[in-house]
């Protein structure tokens, strides 16, 4: 059975792991972006000044929350032992059953009003902004991961299992 499960396995090298969650990041927050699209005009604030409350959201949610998640599945990812990982491993299991509970969360909220809708289009815009500059993240490391068994890869995100 061991055999198997090999043979069914996505493997794929690191460096496209950073590329995949790149992906899912990026996905998620055009995802998000629609929403706060679609929530950030509703209510008394003027919509410009939606935005701008969103943007300075951007720049809190991403250094305190997402910076430090990033560069944990950055290192995480370099510092695999496995040449070939799963494509799936870009994030532990328990990741992702938190972007489930998050996910269902942001689904609730949003069909029972928990909150003003122009307040959930400020957090939307807050939220996408920090998946995609994550999304930048992933994209750079993955440029510039070097790879231990490749003579000729970045320099700069090294694998420090070796």
């Amino acid at each position: 059975m061991g055999n198997r499960s090999h043979i069914l396995k996505p493997a794929v090298p690191r460096r496209v792991l950073f590329f995949a969650a790149a992906g899912v990041w990026t996905y998620a927050a055009v995802r998000v972006f629609g929403l706060a699209y679609d929530f950030a005009p509703e209510g008394p604030m003027p919509l410009w000044m939606v935005v701008v409350v969103g943007l300075a959201g951007i720049a809190v949610f991403f250094n305190f929350v997402f910076l430090k998640i990033s560069r944990k599945y950055i290192a995480r990812i370099a510092g695999m032992e496995q040449k070939n990982p799963c494509i799936f491993a870009f994030f532990a299991w328990k990741s992702y059953l938190m972007i489930a509970v998050m996910a269902t969360m942001g689904i609730l909220s949003v069909r029972f009003e928990i909150i003003p809708l122009y307040l959930q289009g400020i957090f939307y815009i807050a939220l996408s902004g920090s998946l995609l500059l994550s999304a930048l993240m992933f994209i750079n490391a993955g440029f510039l991961y070097k790879d231990p068994d490749s003579k000729h890869s970045g320099s700069v995100v090294e694998d420090k299992t070796g």
